[in-house]
């Protein structure tokens, strides 16, 4: 069974995906930016909330590493 994803942004539908992403997604800050934003957020972290953190941050990486494999398959 196939799966369809339903845009719920208009534009979504009128724009071609590349424009739609470069006029709704902003541009990720610099990684030096992006490392002294999560050393705030986790200086005050407990032991338990780390560890439930690292364990997402985990699964969003194997996430990623299936969407990079996968866009490289069908390249």
């Amino acid at each position: 069974m196939s799966h369809r994803l339903v845009a719920i942004d208009p534009l979504a539908l009128l724009l071609s995906p590349s424009v739609y992403i470069r006029l709704t997604l902003p541009d990720p800050p610099p990684i030096e930016v992006l490392i002294q934003e999560i050393r705030a957020l986790t200086s005050d972290m407990d032991a338990t909330e780390k560890k439930a953190a690292l364990a997402r941050a985990k699964a969003l990486g194997a996430y990623a590493k299936a969407l990079e494999k996968e866009l490289g398959a069908r390249g």
